[in-house]
């Protein structure tokens, strides 16, 4: 869900990818996408691309590794999904697998490290669990071995804390926890990384991120998506207030209180759960088909979970231009729905 002004930014009049006012806006959307965890412009690189998350992990794979081989760490849909790529690529890798419902296992992913790689990727919030993995110890068990570390952090990236002192790069897009219009990917590189983006043998035209360096467009760009991409990150709460992550905590501290109290049961334990979605049993007597029909029928869009977790467990997401009084509304729904 986005703000009006947001929506409003998109409708902006046409806007020529060549015009001086575009490249400003460039320069502005990455100047601000670099401040959201405190990084300047001489440690990391911001390059935008038009496409999808999963795009944007894509170009991070293929243009931040050379040879490989990769130590891919699995713990779910979207973890695994990243093999998926390397296995289009035909790019060399090995995974520390794990299952759905289970954190990382560093005594595993440290005994795995005594093998030569280049690499080392995860993805930071799980979704399909709402998983919080640990990249912060991640960063430092690659920083020992020397190794590229490459982080997945869709749905984590401006919500969630992120200790990037120790990671090479990172990607999300604009319309998760930045509140951002769908169609706008990024991926931040450090520094010590930029040289093989730079040289790295192309794997793709359109994904390949040394062609997005700069603020001159090499291909034609969603102009409204990023003008709507710079106005939420306009938006986005600066130092001295209450931050997002904050503003999302209380959002999910509501929910699953009031859940909990209902006899609802969390997938993860939700010290170890992202601060944007919530992962619940499904109600007694309900399919998961049943539960989001009923839903639907009171104004709500609740979402499904993956493989076999979609028959125990469902997710409701506080993540967006969400309010606590449209929230409310919903647990007021949940009762409706279950005859209290």
């Amino acid at each position: 869900m986005t703000s009006e002004t947001v929506r409003q930014a998109s409708a902006l009049p046409d806007l020529n990818h060549r015009d001086p006012e575009y490249l400003s806006l460039i320069r502005e959307t990455k100047e601000r996408l670099l401040e959201v965890y405190g990084q300047t412009q001489t440690d990391w690189h911001a390059y935008l691309l038009g496409g999808s998350g999963t795009l944007a992990v894509e170009a991070m794979i293929t243009s931040c590794v050379k040879t490989g081989p990769v130590l891919i760490l699995e713990n779910g849909y979207y973890s695994e999904r990243i093999r998926d790529i390397f296995e289009i690529h035909r790019i060399p890798f090995e995974t520390v697998s794990h299952g759905w419902l289970e954190p990382w296992d560093f005594e595993r992913i440290n005994a795995k490290l005594g093998a030569q790689f280049e690499a080392v990727i995860g993805t930071h919030n799980e979704t399909t669990t709402g998983r919080l993995n640990d990249i912060a110890r991640l960063g430092e068990l690659c920083r020992n071995y020397g190794v590229t570390c490459l982080v997945d952090a869709m749905s984590s990236f401006g919500a969630d804390a992120i200790d990037l002192s120790n990671l090479s790069a990172v990607t999300a897009s604009a319309n998760k926890c930045l509140h951002g219009l769908p169609g706008v990917g990024f991926v931040l590189v450090h520094d010590s990384l930029v040289e093989t983006v730079q040289s790295c043998r192309a794997r793709s035209y359109y994904m390949n991120l040394a062609r997005y360096a700069g603020a001159v467009p090499p291909l034609t760009p969603p102009v409204p998506a990023l003008s709507a991409f710079r106005q939420a990150l306009r938006e986005y709460p600066g130092s001295g207030s209450k931050t997002r992550g904050d503003d999302y905590a209380d959002r999910a501290a509501y929910l699953r209180q009031e859940l909990c109290i209902r006899g609802f049961c969390s997938a993860v334990p939700f010290d170890e759960m992202s601060c944007t979605l919530s992962t619940m049993t499904l109600p007694a007597g309900f399919t998961f088909d049943d539960w989001f029909e009923a839903n639907l029928a009171e104004g709500f869009v609740i979402y499904g979970c993956k493989g076999e977790l979609r028959d125990k467990y469902f997710q409701v997401s506080n993540m967006g231009a969400v309010t606590m009084n449209q929230l409310e509304s919903w647990i007021v729904a949940v009762d409706r729905i279950l005859g209290r």
